[in-house]
C-alpha cells in the first residue's frame, strides 16, 4: 500500500515498477532519474532513467569527488537541462529518484545538501529514494521540502513489488 498522498505527487505503480527495475539493473551502483507528470494531475507516471555520472567524476578528480557510484549519484548537464526545461512545460519533472545500495531508503545529509542551494530547494520537485539490496528493491520513501524545518522530510513510503 502506498502511503504517499496528495498534495504530494504520487508515483504510479507502473512508474514505481520502472524505478525498481532501474535500481536492480544498476546495482551495486546507485541509479538516478526523473518521474514526470501532468502539471494538473496528482500523479507522476512517466519514469525516465538518467545516467549516474558519479564514476566519471570520481575517475577524473577523486580528490573533489571522493565517492564513487556505489555510494553517490550525480546527474549530468544534459539531464539537468531536461529537468529545467520540463519545469516550464505541461508535463514537468515532479520527482527526482535515486537508489541507496544495501542501506535503506532515507534522505542522507549528502542528499539534503545536494538538493539545496543557499538553504532552499534547488528545484520544485520531491525526491524518492529506493532501498535496493542484492536480492532486489525493498521499497522506497518520498521526501518533500519543509519550510518549517528548512530541510527535506519524509512524506510517505512505497512498498516493494515482486520482481518480474
Amino acid at each position: 500500500m502506498t502511503t504517499v498522498a496528495a498534495p504530494h505527487p504520487i508515483v504510479t505503480p507502473e512508474a514505481l515498477a520502472e524505478l525498481y527495475a532501474h535500481a536492480r539493473r544498476e546495482y551495486p551502483n546507485e541509479c538516478c532519474g526523473f518521474v514526470y507528470g501532468d502539471k494538473a494531475a496528482p500523479t507522476a507516471g512517466r519514469a525516465v532513467a538518467c545516467v549516474n555520472i558519479q564514476n566519471e567524476l570520481h575517475a577524473m578528480d577523486p580528490g573533489t569527488h571522493e565517492r564513487d557510484a556505489t555510494i553517490a549519484y550525480n546527474l549530468g548537464a544534459g539531464d539537468l537541462f531536461k529537468l529545467a526545461k520540463s519545469l516550464r512545460s505541461t508535463e514537468p519533472v515532479k520527482v527526482i529518484y535515486h537508489s541507496h545500495i544495501d542501506v535503506g531508503a532515507y534522505f542522507s545529509p549528502t542528499d539534503q545538501a545536494a538538493a539545496q542551494m543557499d538553504g532552499e530547494p534547488s528545484y520544485p520537485v520531491e525526491y524518492v529514494v529506493i532501498d535496493v539490496q542484492k536480492d532486489g528493491a525493498r521499497g522506497a520513501a518520498q521526501f518533500c521540502w519543509s519550510d518549517a524545518e528548512k530541510k527535506y522530510v519524509e512524506v510517505g513510503r512505497y512498498p516493494s513489488l515482486p520482481a518480474p
